[in-house]
């Protein structure tokens, strides 16, 4: 077994073609300047990490985010190199290994997941006394945690990957209302929206707060239902079962947020001919036809972190 995935990402500047990087420098001189310098200050810690591991003795692979499709559980240790983005495309390949974040331009990136760099010979000491002991088997100077993680079905099918920071249901214009049936705790809503966010702890000092929801740390999912058309936000069909929850949403209840716990289940029904499903952001849709399930709980497999 490698000891070590290594997991980076291009820098912005990098990512653009040579015509687009004249025309920032010719447009927004100011923004060209901080792209240098974030793809610079990147380039420098991806350098020191290799530096890092080699004198460490330590076997490592490095595999470009966007270019990830197998699993890297057969790695005792996952660490990646860029800023919060990488280390979610980390995460979504990531069940039982180890993931570790190291923010590659402390000055440029968000790095919420990212509790090291490698900007100063201090925090490189700290970082290797961090690899020595979990690479020896000793006691980590960090406690590892446990991230909970959504998992998403469409139609009984696995859908994506393990979300670490949530997801966003809406029809795929963002322009156009979100129709939909949310069955929640014996409640039925039918809804017309902008759409709906499903946040972890980790996740919820993204979108979800932006959105007007409140960070949390408890280990459970939240979802929080965005500017609600309120003459359709009206419970109907309650099942005769669930009476405790007929009684916590009457008839003519508005239904606008609310949390799922383990072993609970969020059911979206999609009234909408093109309804998507973005995942841990822009990059990951999964259409939702018409009348077609949506399935919302935590993952059985929580990541396993120091962040």
């Amino acid at each position: 077994m490698t000891p070590v995935a290594v997991v980076y990402k291009f820098s912005a500047l990098e990512s653009y073609s040579p015509r687009q990087i004249r025309r920032h420098r010719e447009l927004n001189p100011d923004l060209g300047k901080r792209l240098e310098s974030a793809h610079d200050e990147h380039s420098q810690s991806l350098e020191k990490l290799r530096a890092l591991l080699t004198r460490l003795g330590v076997e490592a692979d490095f595999h470009e985010r966007d270019g990830l499709s197998q699993s890297l559980d057969n790695y005792r240790l996952v660490i990646s190199i860029g800023g919060d983005g990488t280390f979610i495309n980390a995460s979504h390949f990531t069940e039982k290994a180890l993931l570790i974040g190291v923010n590659s331009s402390p000055a440029n990136s968000v790095g919420h997941y990212c509790r090291f760099h490698l900007s100063s010979a201090a925090a490189e000491r700290a970082f290797q006394h961090l690899l020595e002991a979990l690479l020896r088997g000793k006691k980590s100077p960090v406690r590892e945690q446990e991230l909970i993680r959504i998992q998403v079905h469409v139609h009984d099918r696995p859908v994506g990957f393990p979300v670490l920071n949530d997801v966003l249901f809406c029809e795929e214009n963002p322009a156009a209302t979100s129709r939909y049936t949310l069955r929640y705790r014996g409640g039925s809503h039918h809804q017309k929206s902008s759409g709906i966010w499903i946040s972890t702890p980790t996740g919820s000092t993204a979108a979800y707060s932006s959105a007007g929801g409140q960070e949390f740390k408890k280990r459970e999912l939240r979802f929080l239902v965005r500017e609600l058309y309120s003459d359709s936000a009206r419970s109907v069909q309650h099942r005769p079962a669930a009476s405790r929850a007929a009684s916590l949403y009457p008839r003519g209840k508005r239904l606008l947020k609310g949390n799922i716990r383990s072993g609970e289940k969020l059911h979206i029904v999609s009234s909408m001919m093109h309804g998507a499903l973005y995942l841990d952001g822009s990059h990951h849709k999964v259409p939702v036809a018409l009348g077609e399930h949506v399935r919302i709980a935590v993952h059985p497999h929580a990541l396993r972190a120091i962040y």
